[in-house]
């Protein structure tokens, strides 16, 4: 969760310049923190966009507002989210002995995926359509269905499948995302608050 507030130094600063006008404050400061989560919102959604691999982003959907009043001067963003398979994002299949590869980041190289030279990652479709990129899981075994395994000759390994970190992780990277994006939305806070107090002594 992000949360976005003023310190008691802004909150001074507002008071001075409207102080003929105290009653509205509290209105200013709500309406200029709700524009800035907006803001962030949309920032924070684009940026993950442009840094991860993946094919679908979904990230904007998984920021939920929720707006500062006049009586709580907090505006939040709430981001949910779980780990995406790793199918989802960019990923070549194994092939001719190498492993399968697969990239979190769009300006990162596809990596290996095996563990070592018996470890290797390769992609499956199950029954179910679902198509994923995997890697044996030793010393773990099926127990369902393990003596038809054997029949067929079947690894009773268990398959391991990759995953992205989830959604708030990669959202709140501080590297990569969100401490790109910080002093933006700290620097929006300050714009909508100007505008929000030039907008009183205009009387609109």
């Amino acid at each position: 969760m992000i949360e976005f507030g003023i310190d008691e130094v802004s909150l001074s600063r507002v008071r001075a310049k409207l102080l003929l006008f105290e009653n509205q404050v509290p209105n200013v400061i709500k309406k200029a923190l709700n524009a800035t989560a907006r803001d962030a919102k949309t920032a924070l959604a684009d940026k993950a966009r442009e840094t991860y691999a993946v094919k679908s982003p979904r990230f904007k959907k998984a920021i939920r507002q929720k707006n500062a009043t006049a009586s709580n001067l907090v505006a939040t963003l709430k981001i949910t989210g779980k780990a995406t398979a790793l199918s989802d994002f960019k990923y070549r299949r194994h092939s001719g002995g190498a492993s399968a590869r697969g990239k979190l980041y769009k300006d990162g190289a596809l990596k290996d995926l095996s563990l070592n030279d018996k470890l290797k990652a390769f992609v499956v479709k199950y029954h179910s359509g679902h198509v994923a990129v995997v890697r044996r899981d030793p010393p773990n075994k099926y127990t369902n269905g393990i003596s038809k395994r054997k029949e067929t000759g079947g690894d009773t390994t268990k398959l391991k499948e990759f995953y992205s970190p989830s959604i708030p992780r990669m959202i709140g990277n501080e590297l990569k995302v969100y401490g790109i994006v910080k002093p933006k939305i700290q620097e929006s806070l300050k714009k909508h608050i100007n505008r929000e107090t030039s907008r009183i002594f205009r009387g609109r």
